[in-house]
């Protein structure tokens, strides 16, 4: 198993951090890969809640069911993929930082059943270049947008 391990710091707070990133309907301003997602339901943000993406893989687009696995609100946040011979395990720590800014964490590993064991092998690579990309934007909306 690959982890791949990434980190930035935004000039917000954790807690306008977390309200961000645990909204599903922004995952694709913040990850050029994700066409749509939503939470099922989407105001709700708890262990348990469940949702989907559709993101852009190779050979097309693809949607993935994902289950929240931890909550802390403003502190940390996880997910792992439900349904398909691949199965992300993603989460996000936040911590707070001088000057109402935030450390995030995030860190994703893959895991593959069957067929899914050589794609895991093509999500990890893409990973790689796909969450510094994504962190960077997270960083550029919430600091210049103000969103």
């Amino acid at each position: 198993m690959k982890v791949i391990e990434n980190r930035t710091e935004v000039a917000r707070t954790p807690q306008e951090v977390f309200d961000y990133v645990t909204d599903a309907a922004r995952l694709p301003e913040w990850q050029p890969s994700v066409e749509e997602a939503a939470a099922e339901p989407p105001a709700i943000r708890q262990v348990g809640m469940r949702g989907y993406e559709v993101r852009k893989v190779p050979g097309g687009a693809q949607k993935i069911r994902w289950e929240v696995t931890e909550c802390e609100p403003g502190g940390r946040w996880a997910i792992e993929g439900i349904d398909g011979p691949v199965r992300a395990h993603a989460s996000i720590s936040l911590a707070p930082l001088d000057g109402n800014r935030t450390q995030v964490d995030y860190r994703i590993w893959f895991e593959g059943r069957g067929i899914g064991k050589l794609i895991r092998l093509m999500a990890t690579r893409g990973a790689r270049t796909d969450v510094p990309a994504s962190l960077e934007l997270l960083k550029q909306r919430l600091e210049t947008v103000g969103v």
